[in-house]
């Protein structure tokens, strides 16, 4: 069974590779000018300040205001953030709850 894996990984590396090469060739792209193509780009975002309030934390309101006003997804959310998922979700009930009290 693991032979059978070890295969199908090294198959998938074949296409891999494969894809890369025609991907290089075809732009004329250097070995480095294609890794720089790969490698994600930080992006510094800044959030308005009026999204903060007396009544949510900053992690709720952060959280409300790029799930509702920027459409990111949770997932989206705790990688810009560097928290839990489940933290991010938790965060962003919590604060439409205090929300829909207001």
């Amino acid at each position: 069974m693991k032979e059978l894996k070890t295969s199908k990984k090294v198959k998938e590396r074949v296409k891999i590779d494969l894809l890369l090469s025609n991907i290089q060739r075809k732009f004329d792209l250097s070995a480095d000018e294609l890794i720089e193509l790969f490698k994600e780009e930080e992006k510094e975002m800044s959030l308005p300040i009026s999204i903060f309030t007396k009544e949510t934390g900053m992690l709720e309101s952060a959280s409300l205001y790029l799930k509702d006003e920027l459409k990111l997804s949770f997932n989206e959310i705790s990688r810009l953030l560097k928290r839990d998922y489940k933290t991010i979700w938790t965060s962003y009930n919590m604060a439409k709850k205090k929300m829909k009290h207001k």
